[in-house]
């Protein structure tokens, strides 16, 4: 009976030890981690309503912990933003290094294990507060997120992070190394003096990747070797270095990796053998040239990642080289709020950043399968969906808002990005992927403003203190409705005879030779009609306000 008497009293310091542990713990939860955030959930895993929400994962180092009245934010100015429910301690309970996933999806009735903010690919921070809404117990910060690849301790609970191919959820944090996929070799430029420029507005030599498979690529561990020289891929920058499902992407020979992680330690020859080399340190693919290429000539497959290689006089850098060139309709960018405070809610009622698109022309259009991006390096970022409906119709002289918010759950018109409030580019090309309709370069923004042009599809650009989203900026200047893009690009590109070109100032056109077939002294509303045999344009910008950049390149078609 004593020895029964000893076990019970045992069993009680027991229980009454976890009880003060649990207690203590409670009131400081310093041994509560962030552990693993992933804030692009594309298609990697689904909640209990099947959809893909972006996570937060928390990591107990201590004791038996109950994370009831604990709070969760991605707002400094908001640290009590969401709280852990009080009444599910199925949910708030967290064993010795056991795991917690949060959902951010904003939506708290899909259950007590759901927050009511969003996480943003763009990047922002997190934060886990204490008990009194007021204590930061942890925080972390993290910038642009790559879709389903999450950023988290390299082991659960420690000081170091880095990213994840392979997303481990409820799960200790660990490494798997992915077996090397079939990528192409599919289109290399030496000679870039026109073609496309990278992120610096550089022209430099480059090579463009091709992944037939259905899943991204991230070239991490995978190496460039040009004649035995080589340049291995790290795990810093995913967003630069990955290859989406069934897509393209070009990587920089300029020996410029300071400039991010799509820029290689590597200068190509004029000839040479190019090597990709996987994870693994076998050869993937591998692709020769020589140097009969002239300037602003492209060596590729025929076809993406057929076994035949032409000369490409149009390069189609990040597209695919069977491109066929669809031309935009009468479209531009005419408005962009990138911090809407009170001035046009969408429609959940939510005030996020917007896009207004104009049509200037006689006829409806429908803006179905055109391509918004806010990234130089990603120009087929968001495919404006098909919504077998006429709200992708923009009627003549009308006007239709995107809501950029990252939240395409709440319809078809709300993008995969935000707008940055200290500015970005921003650019509308065609169903075709690759031809430009309009492009902009949004300046940093202020509370309440946006910016627009001046009049409906006219010049100049302003701040707008009293925006105008679905509506006109106001009456023209009796130059007429053809817009005038407020980069210095010629517009449309390529170009058809007959077709009008845009142009943002007087200038001059060259052959390939370097002869002068064409020279106008200023603008001209009504656009310059092209009459030029097809083949490769140089335009020589000549009005004072434009800048010393090299010519831009105009395709003249048949």
């Amino acid at each position: 009976m004593k020895r029964i008497e000893h076990q019970n009293r045992g069993l009680k310091l027991l229980i009454l030890l976890l009880l003060n542990i649990s207690i203590a713990t409670i009131s400081t939860g310093q041994n509560i981690q962030i552990n693993e955030i992933l804030a692009s959930n594309a298609s990697l895993d689904y909640d209990d309503f099947f959809q893909y929400e972006d996570w937060v994962e928390l990591y107990n180092g201590g004791g038996i912990q109950d994370l009831a009245g604990y709070h969760l934010t991605d707002d400094p100015d908001s640290l009590d933003k969401w709280i852990f429910p009080l009444d599910d301690p199925g949910l708030t309970t967290i064993l010795p290094n056991g795991h917690i996933r949060i959902w951010c999806d904003k939506d708290e009735q899909q259950g007590s294990d759901h927050a009511n903010f969003k996480l943003s690919g763009e990047g922002e921070t997190v934060y886990f507060v204490g008990t009194d809404g007021i204590t930061i117990i942890d925080s972390v910060s993290f910038g642009i997120q790559q879709d389903n690849i999450s950023f988290g301790a390299t082991c659960d609970g420690c000081a170091e992070w880095q990213y994840f191919n392979s997303p481990t959820p409820d799960a200790p944090n660990a490494e798997t190394i992915l077996s090397p996929s079939l990528l192409y070799i599919n289109e290399i430029q030496v000679a870039n003096t026109s073609t496309v420029a990278d992120e610096m507005n550089e022209f430099d030599a480059w090579v463009e990747l091709f992944n037939p498979n259905d899943d991204q690529v991230n070239l991490a561990g995978y190496t460039l070797q040009i004649n035995g020289v080589s340049h291995t891929f790290e795990n810093t920058e995913p967003w630069l270095t990955t290859i989406p499902s069934n897509g393209f992407q070009i990587f920089w020979f300029d020996n410029e990796v300071e400039q991010g992680s799509n820029h290689v330690s590597l200068s190509p020859s004029e000839g040479g053998t190019l090597n990709l080399i996987g994870n693994d340190g076998a050869i993937i693919d591998s692709a020769e040239w020589n140097d009969n290429l002239a300037e602003d000539q492209s060596w590729g497959r025929e076809q993406d990642g057929s076994l035949n290689w032409i000369v490409f006089d149009f390069p189609t850098a990040r597209a695919t080289n069977a491109l066929q060139i669809i031309q935009p309709g009468s479209l531009v960018i005419n408005e962009v709020q990138s911090d809407n405070f009170i001035t046009y809610a969408d429609n959940t009622g939510e005030y996020d950043d917007w896009i207004e698109i104009y049509n200037f022309g006689n006829t409806p259009i429908d803006i179905a399968n055109y391509y918004l991006t806010d990234r130089l390096d990603q120009p087929q970022k968001w495919l404006i969906p098909s919504c077998n409906c006429d709200s992708t119709i923009i009627p003549p002289s009308g006007f239709l808002m995107i809501f950029a918010d990252e939240d395409e759950s709440q319809g078809w018109n709300h993008a995969n990005f935000k707008i940055s409030s200290n500015g970005e580019p921003l650019a509308l090309r065609s169903p075709d992927g690759f031809t430009i309709a309009d492009a902009i370069d949004v300046p940093a923004l202020s509370l309440g403003k946006s910016f627009g042009r001046s009049y409906d599809a006219g010049l100049p650009w302003i701040a707008f203190n009293l925006p105008t989203p679905n509506a006109s900026n106001g009456a023209g200047n009796g130059l007429g409705t053809n817009p005038i893009l407020n980069w210095k690009e010629p517009y449309p590109n390529p170009i058809r005879n007959g077709q009008l070109l845009q142009a943002a100032s007087a200038g001059r056109i060259f052959n390939a030779n370097g002869q002068q077939v064409m020279h106008w002294s200023s603008i001209r509303s009504e656009g310059i009609e092209m009459n030029l045999p097809a083949g490769i344009y140089f335009i020589q910008w000549t009005d004072a306000h434009t800048d010393a950049r090299k010519p831009s390149k105009l395709f003249v078609l048949d």
